[in-house]
């Protein structure tokens, strides 16, 4: 949009539209361009209607909800600061767990720190961030099905191949783990089954 010459009447349908928000955007920036470019008579109009859009929020009359209502709001909000606040929550089907708020416990392998983020006991799956300090090493262990890693931060040994933050791998049921070990120390999500034999 090109904004030519035009009239007071043009100009205040412009200005109108512009400080309500409701030009398009392409329109709108020829519109900021044509203010830039000096016109005082659209820069006037758009103080003006500037003026009376900022307090359109405040022309309404104030209206008190029904006790009931206002009750019901007040619990929701409650209720929501208290979900909020705790490790793990769930809302609309949808799990929500805030590791940070998660305490590292201990694992089976020296040094080796775990945060479980979730228990699938119907596939007997378990949902973990592991972190291992710097030179600690897992227990050797078979996969009884498949599991899956992805390196967080840091560096991580895994079948003599070195892995960095992002990287994935995915070991087949049968496989062997033995030999992963960390250099400067990692975190990383793992998702395996609690199913899984030891080996060492």
């Amino acid at each position: 949009m090109i904004i030519a010459a035009h009239s007071a009447d043009e100009a205040r349908d412009r200005a109108a539209l512009y400080a309500l928000g409701a030009l398009p955007p392409d329109d709108a920036r020829a519109f900021e361009q044509h203010l830039h470019n000096g016109c005082t008579v659209c820069e006037a109009e758009v103080a003006a209607f500037a003026a009376v859009t900022a307090d359109l929020g405040l022309a309404a009359a104030p209206h008190r909800p029904r006790p009931s209502v206002r009750a019901r709001v007040l619990d929701r909000i409650a209720t929501e600061q208290v979900l909020t606040r705790q490790p793990e929550f769930e809302r609309d089907g949808v799990r929500f767990v805030r590791s940070a708020r998660l305490p590292w416990h201990e694992a089976v392998s020296p040094q080796v720190e775990v945060k479980t983020l979730f228990v699938d006991l119907e596939r007997g799956y378990v949902t973990k961030l592991v972190r291992m300090p710097p030179g600690a090493a897992l227990r050797p262990h078979r996969h009884v099905d498949v599991e899956e890693s992805y390196v967080i931060e840091g560096d991580l040994l895994v079948s003599g191949v070195a892995m960095q933050a992002g990287d994935y791998c995915r070991a087949e049921p049968g496989s062997i783990h033995s030999g992963v070990v960390t250099r400067g120390g990692c975190v990383f999500i793992a998702v395996s089954s609690q199913r899984d034999e030891p080996l060492a």
